[in-house]
C-alpha cells in the first residue's frame, strides 16, 4: 500500500506539513532569544526540552541547484529544456543545428507511415501492435521535443508584443494629457484676459457705476459727508475688493499653469 505522506506529495490540494505546528508564540519567541543571546543558561534549559532543534524554525535557503521535490515529483531548479536522451528517448532527427521544418515534416509523415502500417499489423498480426505503437510515441515525443525548442523564441516575441503594447498606450495617454494642457492653457489665458477687462474702469465713472450695490440712501444729519468723500470711500471699498479677488484668481490660474507644465 503507499504511503500516506507520499499519497499527500502527489495529492492536487495535499494538507499543510506536520511542522506547522511547531510555529507557535513561545517556540517563535525562544528562536529570537537564541538569535539574540544564545549562551544563556536558561535558554538553554528551554531549548533541550524541546524536540526538534530551534533552528529548524528558519525557513531553508533557496535551492540554487540540483533538483527540488514538488508534488512528489523531481525538478530541476534550472529550467531546462531535457534533451531526448536525458528522458531516455531516442532522438529521429540529426544532432546540432537542424531545420526544425524540414525535420517536423519528415517526422509527420514518418506518423502517417508508421499508422498505416499499424492498421496493417492489426488486420494481419493483433499481437504485435505494441511495437508499432511504440514507434509512433517515440515520434510524437521527437516532434513535440522540437516544438519545444521554439519556446523561448515565442517567449522573446510575446514579451516584445507586451512591451510594445504598453508603449503605445502610454504614448496616447501622453498625448491626451498634452492636449488637454493645451486647451487648458487656452482658457486660463482667456479668463486671465476676461479679468483684466472687468478690472479696468473707464475715466470719469463713479462708485455707482463700478458697483451697484453701494447703498444709494441718503446720509442723515449726524454723518453727513460731503460728496468726494463719499465716492471715494465707496471707490476704495470696490477696487479693495476686486484686489483681493483678482489675487486669488491669479494664485490659482497660475497654480493651473504650474500643473500644466509638470504634467508636460
Amino acid at each position: 500500500m503507499e504511503d500516506p505522506s507520499t499519497q499527500q506529495q502527489g495529492a492536487a490540494f495535499p494538507a499543510p506539513p506536520y511542522y506547522f505546528q511547531r510555529y507557535t508564540q513561545p517556540n517563535l519567541a525562544l528562536l529570537e532569544k537564541a538569535k539574540s543571546d544564545p549562551t544563556n543558561p536558561e535558554l538553554t534549559t528551554a531549548l533541550d526540552a524541546l524536540p526538534f532543534p530551534i533552528l529548524a524554525l528558519e525557513p531553508p535557503p533557496p535551492i540554487k541547484r540540483g533538483i527540488c521535490w514538488m508534488f512528489g515529483r523531481p525538478w530541476p531548479v534550472q529550467d531546462t529544456l531535457a534533451t531526448l536522451a536525458e528522458q531516455g528517448i531516442e532522438q529521429l532527427y540529426p544532432k546540432g543545428d537542424i531545420d526544425r521544418v524540414k525535420e517536423l515534416k519528415k517526422l509527420s509523415h514518418s506518423a502517417v507511415f508508421n499508422f498505416l502500417d499499424l492498421v496493417h499489423v492489426l488486420s494481419t498480426s493483433p499481437s504485435e501492435f505494441a511495437t508499432k505503437v511504440d514507434h509512433i510515441r517515440v515520434i510524437f515525443i521527437n516532434m513535440h521535443h522540437i516544438l519545444n525548442e521554439y519556446r523561448p523564441h515565442q517567449a522573446r516575441e510575446t514579451l516584445r508584443l507586451m512591451m510594445n503594447d504598453q508603449l503605445n498606450r502610454k504614448r496616447k495617454e501622453t498625448a491626451a494629457l498634452r492636449k488637454t494642457c493645451v486647451d487648458l492653457r487656452k482658457q486660463l489665458a482667456g479668463l486671465r484676459a476676461l479679468e483684466q477687462d472687468r478690472l479696468v474702469i473707464p475715466a470719469g465713472a463713479t462708485a455707482s457705476d463700478s458697483n451697484q450695490d453701494v447703498d444709494m440712501a441718503p446720509a442723515t444729519p449726524a454723518a453727513s459727508k460731503s460728496t468726494a468723500e463719499v465716492e471715494a470711500e465707496a471707490n476704495g471699498s470696490a477696487i479693495g475688493g476686486s484686489t483681493s479677488t483678482t489675487t486669488k484668481n491669479a494664485e490659482t490660474m497660475s497654480r493651473m499653469m504650474q500643473l500644466c507644465d509638470t504634467i508636460e
